[in-house]
């Protein structure tokens, strides 16, 4: 019989607690120590039906409300799976649901070419309350993070599980505070959907992995393998565009803050109303990347369409977003800020690589005019 050792990683959210505010610190319900011990029946029926021995070990990151997760909890995650990688063969991480996305996304990039499974999941119901889906993703987790396929390749690489959905890392949007299904993979890239079976989509479980390794590096096997890029730097400013917004407002942001790089809802398909461009101008002098996305639900920001955009991209004055979620541009770019920091990387390398597919967060599309 196969032995699987699995850590289960713990940073709070609503999986653990209760959802009112006025709980105390001793009134926590779940601990990462707590849900190892949920999943026993689960552990049995994985041990009798699929002839796999599970061994879970158990890590409390930290226990706080997921709006309260820091760049520094990333930082943390990345490091512990770094420090354990030679120990376990899967993680999983419970997570509270409003910043899920921000911590998987983070990861992706932090975890160049993990070669095991890092699962996050949490749930809309705290685990113990009447309706809690708490368990229920739980046990899904751990059936993605031990399951191997039918050619006996394992599912691998950061990604979420959560109601009925299997998505990858920089995919992963919150739809709903009320479902059960609160997350969809943004754009593109389900990697497949769980219930009573677990169903995948091989093309794009393949394009997932894919990302795992490169010409430059090989997947990890080993922790001395694991390529651990964990620095976020997070002086950036997220703003949405309406009608008469003053250009002003961007200068005095970077000037007063040290903002190091913007990102910016804009009209259309990232379409800023011209009398922003002078705002455009001065974070280019300055060296200031700006990340342009749409304010569409379902949009695609490409400086394609309209003649603001088109200004854009002819005077090299802002980067498109194209389809990616706003949670992978801000961690992407808090993370190729990093590297700007570190001496590692120019500002137009910072500009280059945001428009480039590091980890299937964006598909870089070109409009063609057929008539």
């Amino acid at each position: 019989m196969e032995t699987k050792k699995l850590l289960l990683i713990s940073t709070g959210g609503t999986i653990a607690s209760e959802v009112a505010p006025s709980k105390k610190e001793e009134d926590i319900i779940k601990t990462s120590e707590h849900f190892a011990e949920l999943l026993s029946s689960t552990l049995t029926a994985v041990k009798n039906v699929a002839k796999i021995d599970v061994e879970i070990s158990h890590f409390s990151l930290c226990e706080v409300d997921s709006s309260n997760i820091l760049d520094k909890h990333w930082t943390d995650l990345a490091q512990k799976i770094k420090d354990e990688y030679d120990n376990y063969d899967t993680f999983i991480i419970t997570h509270g649901t409003n910043t899920l996305g921000y911590t998987s996304a983070s990861l992706s990039f932090a975890l160049a070419n993990v070669g095991k499974p890092v699962v996050l999941t949490g749930s809309q119901v705290p685990a113990g309350m009447p309706g809690s889906d708490a368990i229920t993703n739980l046990e899904n987790a751990l059936r993605v993070a031990v399951m191997k396929k039918r050619d006996g390749e394992q599912i691998r690489g950061v990604l979420a599980v959560f109601g009925s959905h299997i998505i990858t890392g920089t995919r992963v949007k919150k739809d709903t505070e009320f479902d059960y299904d609160a997350f969809k993979s943004f754009g593109t890239s389900s990697i497949g959907r769980i219930g009573r079976i677990i169903d995948i989509n091989e093309t794009n479980l393949k394009k997932h992995i894919s990302y795992l390794k490169s010409t430059r590096f090989p997947e990890a096997r080993y922790s001395d393998e694991l390529i651990c890029e964990n620095d976020f730097d997070m002086r950036i400013a997220s703003l949405t565009e309406f009608p008469g917004m003053d250009p002003e407002i961007f200068k005095t942001i970077h000037q007063r803050n040290e903002i190091k790089g913007f990102i910016l809802r804009a009209f259309g398909a990232g379409d800023p109303s011209e009398r922003l461009i002078p705002a455009f101008e001065y974070l280019k002098t300055e060296k200031i990347p700006i990340v342009v996305t749409t304010q569409a639900p379902n949009g695609n920001s490409n400086f394609q369409v309209n003649e603001p955009g088109q200004h854009l991209r002819e005077n090299n004055l802002a980067i498109p977003a194209y389809d990616m979620s706003i949670e992978s541009q801000t961690t992407k770019l808090a993370w190729l800020l990093a590297k700007k920091k570190k001496g590692e990387l120019t500002y137009e390398q910072v500009c280059s690589e945001m428009v480039n597919d590091i980890r299937g967060e964006i598909n870089v599309m070109w409009e063609i005019n057929m008539i």
